[in-house]
């Protein structure tokens, strides 16, 4: 289970553009499991977001957002009822990095994952969320640089990397940063990556205090269920 925490509304606003409409895809998987993918939890956002001026679209729930037919499916069924330009996904990094792998547009991550310790949490191998408190998908297109990139770097690809490849792994594994301006060429967004390289803040990689004790708190009642 990985912990994840609402951003701010202010944060969530300033990464979308105010003339796109959006798709709200929620988790109902760990999102779900500490509120912020709650039926009340998410009509508030999209009364929050409506009175920031944002159209949303729908408001689309699914079991697991990191499982990817799951997201091709029912994207696929919005799409024939409904028109959106973005996706404001609630749940954690490895779901938002799900959704815009399968999607044509732009995916913003609504949520924050943060650290409980243990291994970095992988749908299938890919993708992968370091939980590093501060997500950026926003501004790479919703692959995450941390992970993707065999280095980490968060200013684009080093100066190894060759045809696309990665310097460390050349036969098998394609450049994080290749794969992110790739998306963003897609999605017609290159302008993310004009001036200086967003600064993250690594104060922010520490779980707060009451996401732990209510992480212990559902781990303890599923516990006693057993």
């Amino acid at each position: 289970m990985l912990i994840s925490r609402l951003k701010p509304i202010e944060e969530i606003h300033s990464q979308i553009d105010i003339s796109d409409s959006i798709l709200i895809v929620a988790c109902n998987g760990c999102a779900e499991s500490f509120g912020n993918a709650e039926p009340a939890r998410l009509d508030l956002l999209k009364k929050e977001m409506e009175s920031k001026g944002h159209k949303i679209a729908e408001i689309l729930t699914i079991d697991f957002a990191c499982e990817p037919s799951l997201i091709k499916h029912w994207l696929k069924n919005v799409e024939k009822k409904n028109s959106y330009d973005a996706l404001l996904v609630v749940s954690c990094g490895i779901g938002t990095q799900t959704v815009a792998i399968n999607s044509s547009k732009q995916a913003y991550p609504a949520c924050d994952t943060v650290s409980f310790g243990g291994r970095i949490g992988q749908a299938w191998g890919q993708p992968r969320c370091r939980e590093c408190g501060e997500c950026l998908l926003a501004y790479t297109g919703g692959l995450c640089p941390l992970t993707s990139c065999s280095k980490g770097l968060l200013n684009g690809p080093c100066g190894g990397s060759k045809d696309g490849k990665c310097e460390v792994y050349p036969e098998t594994r394609d450049c994080g940063w290749h794969l992110i301006y790739q998306k963003l060429k897609d999605i017609d967004r290159l302008d993310l990556l004009e001036g200086s390289p967003h600064l993250k803040d690594y104060s922010k990689s520490e779980p707060p205090e009451e996401l732990v004790a209510l992480r212990n708190l559902i781990v303890s009642e599923g516990s006693e269920g057993i």
